[in-house]
Parts: structure tokens; sequence; C-alpha cells
């Protein structure tokens, strides 16, 4: 039947019956915008790995067992002094051969509840290993740096993160005048008292944490704290990110002495862009951009030469069109499944997403439109599911049957369901932050 549009008058369009109908100036062209879809969330589900949470209570119930029985032990063994050598010699099974506590101890004739308290005070930062007669600062010093000393240090890192140890040192001793002392002494300083350490940087833009963007995320997140969205019930997260078969883990194993080199391909890798959906139930749709057929092309006569009109060759990257088609794919995906209908889809404010005709279509078909602030991917918990896929990819290189896609899809296909409710509640912790009006 055909249905008879009119303008009313008011700019906006009304079908015969007098309903406002929206014309949309996209459409789904799958030829124009390919995507091929790697999962959804009924495969999901099929190949999902078992989650973790019971091997994990498991482990803790033969631990807390394990303790116990060493405390009924305790009271008919005698103590025993050990070497630093036996116990470096424990850290090293238990780090670097990976073995148990419980493999540890036995291999080197130890007592379990003594392994489970070196281990337990390792990693509360405390001494396991004897202190040399005669070494430390002798009783009744006084230190040589104090707590001015570490508030200056702290107020310079946090101004300048980028410093190296030898122009720390440099600032300080020419803050406080007669002040010496070893480079060994200060770096320990800085490590165990001002409790800093040299990590991998983030590189955040200036205005990222302008007080304008403060401000702004605080508004966001109270304007939707006054609505039902919730992250872990009814939410739905969608980003696009770059993949190519060349990515490496950034560290490598190495000889004392000796640069990690990883060999890599002398070609570079084309990127190949995924769009996927994510929501604390599973993943609900991961897609990958296809290149479209190329048109003939049409040439003309430019000054005696031929000339082509590359007018038809489309663009290289994720446009307007492509995010439209995953959306309504994924819009598809979410109507076959109850527990998903009426969802919030929540995505960043990058250009391609904020177009009239895919918020339109989103709120036609019965969901929410939900727009991220600027500079907020730790609002976004799909940005923390394409770091874990992307590691999965780095830790082994290609078998000669498999493709880039097909790892990427079996990536996608083992996060725990566990993973993703953390990565959700991870971004919803962030609010508080957002509120606080603390940096993110």
């Amino acid at each position: 039947m055909t249905t008879f549009l009119f303008e009313n008058g008011d700019g906006k369009v009304v079908d015969e019956h007098g309903n406002e109908v929206h014309v949309y100036q996209m459409e789904i062209d799958n030829e124009q915008y390919p995507l091929e879809q790697l999962t959804s969330y009924d495969q999901y589900l099929d190949l999902k790995p078992p989650e973790k949470a019971t091997i994990m209570k498991i482990e803790e119930r033969e631990e807390e067992s394990a303790v116990e029985e060493n405390a009924e032990n305790r009271i008919t063994t005698t103590y025993r002094s050990y070497k630093d050598s036996e116990k470096e010699k424990f850290f090293y099974y238990l780090y670097e051969k990976g073995m148990s506590i419980r493999g540890a101890a036995a291999e080197l004739k130890i007592p379990k509840s003594t392994a489970y308290e070196w281990k337990k005070k390792f990693e509360e930062g405390g001494d396991v290993f004897t202190r040399k007669e005669g070494s430390g600062r002798p009783v009744g010093r006084p230190a040589i740096l104090n707590e001015e000393h570490q508030k200056y240090l702290v107020e310079m890192i946090d101004e300048n993160p980028s410093l190296v140890l030898d122009q720390m040192m440099d600032s300080l001793t020419s803050q406080f005048e007669g002040l010496q002392i070893s480079k060994t002494a200060f770096y320990n300083f800085v490590k165990d008292k001002c409790r800093i350490s040299v990590k991998r940087a983030y590189f955040h833009s200036v205005e990222r944490n302008s007080p304008a963007k403060i401000r702004e995320r605080k508004e966001w997140v109270q304007r939707w704290q006054q609505t039902d969205m919730d992250y872990i019930s009814n939410c739905i997260f969608i980003d696009e990110s770059g993949f190519n078969i060349n990515m490496k883990r950034s560290i490598a194993w190495a000889k004392k002495g000796e640069r990690a080199i990883v060999k890599v391909p002398k070609t570079k890798a084309s990127n190949i862009t995924i769009l996927g959906a994510i929501s604390s139930y599973g993943v609900v749709n991961i897609c990958v951009r296809r290149p479209r057929k190329a048109e003939p092309s049409k040439k003309r006569k430019v000054g005696g030469g031929t000339s082509t009109d590359r007018q038809n060759k489309g663009k290289k990257g994720i446009v307007t069109g492509h995010y439209f088609n995953f959306i309504a794919s994924t819009l598809d995906v979410l109507d076959k499944h109850e527990q998903l209908k009426g969802h919030y889809i929540i995505m960043d404010n990058a250009p391609i997403h904020t177009h009239v005709d895919i918020q339109t279509l989103i709120e036609a078909r019965g969901y929410g439109c939900i727009c991220l602030p600027s500079y907020t991917p730790e609002l976004n918990p799909i940005e923390q599911f394409w770091s874990v896929c992307k590691s999965k990819l780095k830790r082994e290189t290609l078998l000669k049957e498999e493709t880039l896609t097909t790892r990427i899809t079996e990536a996608c296909n083992n996060i725990y369901i566990s993973d993703l409710q953390s990565f959700c509640q991870y971004s919803a912790a962030r609010f508080k932050d957002c509120l606080d009006e603390k940096p993110l």
C-alpha cells in the first residue's frame, strides 16, 4: 500500500493520518557500506567458556584448608631458620617456574605453613630476607630525607611525570641547600616512601581534564542518574577499534644485559576495523568492515592526457554509513531477545555516531540513545573489552589455517561473562569520580 507524506507547515512530515513520520536521509546499504558479522549474542552464548568463578572458589578452599592444616601442625613442629638462598630459590620456583606454593615447598622440603607465610609477607611488602649485620642506617641517626622532601617530590611528579631520576635528584638538591644523598638511597626513598614507580605512560589531551570537561562529565552523570539507566541491567555499549596482523606485546623476555627484540614482517600490515556491541549479559554483535566492490572508473581527457575520476572510490575508514548499518544490525539482534529489548544504546560522541538519523533509528525501534561526554573512555566498558581481545591476539602468532578475523572472532567469544560484568562495574564506579569532579 502506498503511503502519502505531507509537510504540515511546521517543518514536520506527516502521513495521511496526521502521524509524524521521520524521513531518513540515510538507509541501510550493504553494498555501499558492507559489513560482515563475526559473532552475535546467540553464537557467543554457544561458544563462551565456562565461568571461572567455580575454579577460583575451589582453589580458595584448598588454600584455606592448607592454612588450617598447617596451623594444626604448627604446635608439634620446631622452628627452623632458613637461609636467604633458600628463600630466593622458593620465589624462583614460584614466579619463574610457575610452580604452586605446595609444589615449591615440597621441592625445597619446607613446611607448607612457612611457604604460605613467606608468600603472604612478600605480597604485603614485608621483609622476607634477613638484614645483614651492620647494614642500613645506624640506630639513632636521623634520616637524610624527610616528609618535606617527600611532599616536594610528589608535587614535582604531579606537575611533570616524564622527569628522569637525575632531573628529580638535581631539582631536590638545588631546592634544599646542602642536601647530599647517593643515587641509590634517593631511588629507594622515591620508591618506598613516596610510593612512586616508573610505569607505562598514557598520553592524554590537555583538554581532557580541563575545568569545562570535568563539569561536563559531572552534569552528564547527574542527568542520567535521574533516569532508570543502569550499566549492569539495561545498557548496550558500542564502539569500533582497529586491528592488524602484526600486533605484538610491548614487553618480551631476554637474557640479562641483552635487548628484547621481536621480529616483525618488513611490510606494514593493513588495519581492519571491527565494530562491536557488548553488555553485561554477553557479547551482542561483532562485525568487520569490508571493502565495497569497485565500480567502473570514469575517465576523461585532461590537457591531452587521461585522468581517472576518483569520486567512486570509497573511504578507507569507518564512515557514518557503516555505523548506521551496524546499529541496524545490532538492533535486529536485540529484538530477538526479550531480556535485551528496550535497553539504552551507549556510545562515545564521535562525529559518525551523532548523526540525527542514528538517534532517530534507535529511538524509533524502542531503545534509548546515549552519547557519552568527550574524553571519557573510562565510562565505556567496551574499551576494556577491546583491550582484552587485543591481548589475546598478541600472545600467539597466526597459524597457517587461521586468518586475522577468525582469531578476532575466537578472542571475542572467549571473554567470560563475569569479565564483561566487571568491565561494566568498573565504568559505573567512575561515576563517583565524575560527581566528585576528579580527573579521569
